[in-house]
This record gives C-alpha cells, structure tokens and sequence, in this order.
C-alpha cells in the first residue's frame, strides 16, 4: 500500500521534509533550490490563501454574533485554523534552527530500523486520511442539507443556489486545506519522528551501556567504546535541547488550543438541543482530533522522558563492579547527568507528557465548569 511512498524514506526524515517541501515549508528541497523564485510564489501564495480563510471566516463569525449555536460553531471551526497558522508562523521563524538540526543529524551516522521509518510514514498517511475524511464528511453533510460548512463571508451569496454554494465550499476548501491542514499535517509529522528519532537513539545507547564487558585483554575496546556511548549521549542531550528551543512556543500553542477546545465543546453539549446533533456532531469530532493531536505529542514527550532517564538504570546495571576505578568514576557522572530528564518544554510552563495531557482536559473542564456556573447565576 505504501510501497511508492517508503522509496522517500531512504533517508530518517526524507518522507517528513517532501511532505513539508509540498506545503510550501521548506525550500531547502533540491528542486526549490533550483526553481526558488517560483517556489518562493508558492509559499507566499499559500500565506495569502491561509489568511484569506481568516478574514473570510472573521467576517462570517461576526455576522453570526446574534445566533449563539452558529457563533459557538464558527470559533470552533477556525480556531483550528488560528492554531494552524500560529504554528506556521512560529515554524517559519525557526526553520533555519530545524534545518541546522537536521543537518547535523544526518551527517551524525545514527540509523533507525525499517519498521520505525514505516511508522513516521504511516503516522502521517493516517492522520492527513483521517482529517481529511472527517472535513469531507461535514463538508458533504452540510452541503446536503443546505448550509456553509463554516460561515464565511463570500462577495456573492452562497445560499442564492446550489452552484453558489458549491463554489463557496470550494473557496473554503482551497483556503484551509493545504495552507492550514497539510501545513499542520507536515509539522507534526517532522516533530514526531524527530521524537522518535531520540528515542531510539536514547535505547540504542542503553543497550550498548548493559552490553559493555571489561576484562584486561579488552580494555582498550572497551574504553573506546564507553567514550563513544558518552560522546553520543551528549550528542543527544544536545539535539532534545535545540528541539525545545525550536517548539517551545509551537507546543505552548498546542496545548491552549486543545484547552479552548474542550471548553467550547463541553459547553455546546450543554446548550445545543435535539435539532442541532449535527453542529454538536462537528464539535465532537473536531474535539477528538484535537486530543488525538495533543495525546501524540504528550504520549512521544512522555516516552522521551523515560527513555531519558533510562540510560541512568542502563548505566547500574551494567558490569561496573569489576571497571577500573576511572571508569566507575566517569560512569557515576554519566548516572548524575542521565537523572535529568530531556524534555519537551510547552512555553517553559510545563513538559509534554502523559501528566501534561491530563492536566490540559482538568483545565479546559474547569473552565467550562466556571462558565457554566457564571450562566446559571
């Protein structure tokens, strides 16, 4: 099924950085090199289009302002694309840091296993399918029923015929799916498997910390290969660092979208009655691949941090006891180093794991319960 996909993964991240380079995010791509101006037209194109949706949208939720059920629908709907947008303009600000990254990743010689590269892949596949398949779907629906997918201004009216409102959906498709969607898409497709990438790395060096047997005949290998292990784990530490300065704000961003999120949708369910299940319907689902989102990024954080400080217990229980009293030294501070998780920091504020997630659901609730209290009142 993805057979002509996996000949782009020759490389750890060449999949992530095509589908970037087809979103108009990263000209460092051979072609966009060579053909740069017209690439250049591309992506400022694509800037143009992701602010008409805006702007388009804006309009639409103020004119929308008397009808609560529609208001509350239009924010939902482009909040999605806010925090799309953010993201793209907080990635464009530090691509140069994320290409240097890069760079400097392939150049270190580290390889992962076929299985992990097919996983980058298919993570990205599925998403764009399955958010894809969800737009669609409503996109139908409301189509067939009559109505805007999301209220937005048009410079003619859209419910005048059915032709008007299928050229108004085209307009809205063309300006959120690729300048919004697969933008977003290719983001968090580079962020996961870059994730991955430490990940792997951090248990290739636990495995070869556990496999490191001294004796006399051997110790000259030994310690090369214990200096080795200690180079790459810094190396490591180093990468994981780059990649919080790089997604600090993108993960800040993150996390107060799925917050907002769930506290409009929990408190659509309140107020929308039987007549309206298909606008709470998209409320739900676009909730859910919010969580989905936010459930990727915390689970990846959170498996960064144990990995992280796994390679302190790898250290233990490694045959240390019959080292030489320098290496038993050097690997002590390599235990104390290694009981400093690497993290995925959202904004300084808080790091991206499992606790994290629960943290943002408690929040987006809370706050709804306090809305809901402040109405009954």
């Amino acid at each position: 099924m993805f057979g002509n996909l996996f000949e782009l993964s020759s490389g750890i991240f060449a999949f992530n950085l095509k589908y970037l380079f087809i979103a108009g995010l990263w000209p460092s791509d051979k072609w966009a090199k060579e053909n740069l101006f017209i690439y250049k037209i591309y992506e400022v194109s694509l800037h143009i289009l992701g602010a008409t949706f805006l702007i388009v949208t804006g309009i639409g939720t103020y004119r929308s302002k008397n009808d609560m059920m529609i208001l509350l629908g239009n924010i939902d709907k482009s909040l999605a694309g806010y925090n799309l947008l953010a993201k793209v303009i907080i990635f464009l600000y530090k691509r140069k840091e994320l290409e240097n990254l890069i760079s400097e990743i392939s150049r270190s010689g580290d390889q992962i296993s076929e299985e992990r590269k097919k996983l980058m892949l298919i993570h990205v596949v599925v998403l764009t399918g399955m958010i894809m398949s969800i737009a669609g779907l409503f996109s139908g629906l409301a189509f067939y029923n009559n109505e805007m997918t999301i209220e937005a201004w048009m410079p003619f009216d859209p419910m005048d015929s059915k032709m008007n409102l299928m050229l108004s959906m085209q307009i809205l498709i063309i300006t959120f799916t690729v300048p919004c969607v697969w933008r977003g898409i290719a983001m968090q497709g580079v962020v996961v498997s870059l994730t991955m990438y430490v990940c792997d790395q951090l248990v290739d060096v636990q495995e070869r910390l556990r496999a490191l047997v001294y004796t006399p005949d051997s110790e000259f290998a030994m310690r090369a290969q214990f200096k080795d292990i200690i180079k790459k784990h810094i190396r490591l530490v180093g990468y994981s660092r780059t990649m919080t300065d790089i997604f600090n704000e993108y993960f800040l961003i993150q996390n107060l979208a799925v917050t907002v999120e769930l506290c409009l949708s929990a408190f659509m369910a309140t107020i929308a009655g039987l007549e309206q299940q298909s606008l709470l319907a998209s409320f739900l689902a676009f909730l859910c691949v919010a969580l989905t989102n936010a459930y990727i990024y915390c689970y990846l954080g959170d498996e960064l941090i144990v990995q992280s400080q796994g390679i302190a217990l790898a250290a233990y229980e490694s045959t240390w006891t019959s080292w030489p009293l320098d290496l038993q030294k050097d690997l002590l501070i390599l235990i104390r180093a290694a009981q400093k998780p690497l993290i995925l920091s959202a904004g300084g504020i808080a790091a991206m794991s499992m606790q994290t997630y629960s943290q943002t659901l408690y929040n987006g609730y809370s706050i709804f319960a306090v809305l809901n209290d402040a109405e009954i009142k």
